[in-house]
């Protein structure tokens, strides 16, 4: 009989201790939750503000995440040389006096370590010395008019533009120095397009001074070329690439003109 209201006893203290929403041990409550046929116990401390599993409907809060994480931008300046080409398809250019100057903005998308997209957007100007461009039987008809120059009297004979251009490009590193961050040797392969807003022929003259030839039909407004850029890309200031840029077509209206422009600029650029 004692020992029937012994187990009886025992019983009862299990199932009050059960029905309680917890048991204190120190600062901890001991809670026992049923889900279905298995049981969950939660330990956690008394003056937390809430207990580390949330409810059947709770859900955790998720960290935004920065979307610009991983791109960069920065600006750029750079200057380049026109390669003279003397060949029966060019005007003859001067090539130290037959610059460009690009300035404008860059944007990567790193997509992983060793590759990377990018876009470009920039100013650039050309200046293309001519030699000999009015001696050239139809320039001289198309742009100048049939006017007639003497030796003593022209000083200066160029061909300018000031062009809005947009460029897309692919960058491979090619030896990363960080796991987060693109930096190390590279090379970038790519497109742009130019659209020559100004474009004109300009002599200077003992007699006239400077004056401006326009001639929009001669002088084509679009052109597209294919880029190079080799550079290293650190933390350090100064970074600088070198760059070659290849314009595969024509500056001037074959129908109008025969010959052309140099294709070939080779500069350095400055970040």
């Amino acid at each position: 009989m004692k020992k029937l209201i012994t187990i009886f006893c025992i019983a009862c203290m299990s199932a009050g201790v059960i029905a309680q929403p917890g048991v204190r041990i120190g600062s901890y409550v001991v809670h026992v939750q049923k889900a279905n046929a298995d049981s969950l116990t939660n330990v956690f401390a008394e003056d937390d503000p809430c207990p580390p599993c949330p409810s059947e409907n709770e859900t955790r809060p998720i960290s935004p995440k920065n979307k610009y994480r991983n791109t960069t931008n920065c600006t750029f300046a750079g200057i380049g040389f026109i390669l003279p080409d003397n060949g029966n398809n060019y005007y003859t250019t001067l090539g130290g006096n037959s610059i460009n100057i690009d300035i404008g903005g860059m944007r990567l998308y790193h997509l992983s370590r060793h590759f990377s997209l990018g876009g470009t957007v920039q100013y650039s100007f050309y200046n293309y010395k001519f030699r000999d461009a009015v001696d050239e039987e139809d320039f001289n008809a198309v742009v100048l008019r049939s006017k007639t120059f003497s030796n003593d009297d022209l000083l200066k004979q160029v061909y300018r533009s000031h062009n809005a251009a947009v460029g897309l490009f692919t960058r491979l590193y090619l030896s990363p120095q960080n796991r987060n961050y693109n930096r190390g040797l590279y090379v970038d392969l790519g497109v742009q397009g130019d659209f020559a807003a100004s474009r004109y022929c300009m002599l200077k003259t003992q007699s006239e001074k400077k004056k401006r030839y326009r001639e929009d039909y001669a002088f084509n407004p679009f052109s597209a070329s294919a880029t190079v850029r080799i550079g290293w890309d650190k933390f350090l200031p100064g970074r600088s690439a070198i760059f070659a840029r290849y314009r595969f077509t024509n500056a001037f209206n074959k129908k109008s003109l025969p010959m052309d422009l140099p294709p070939m600029t080779i500069g350095i650029q400055f970040f």
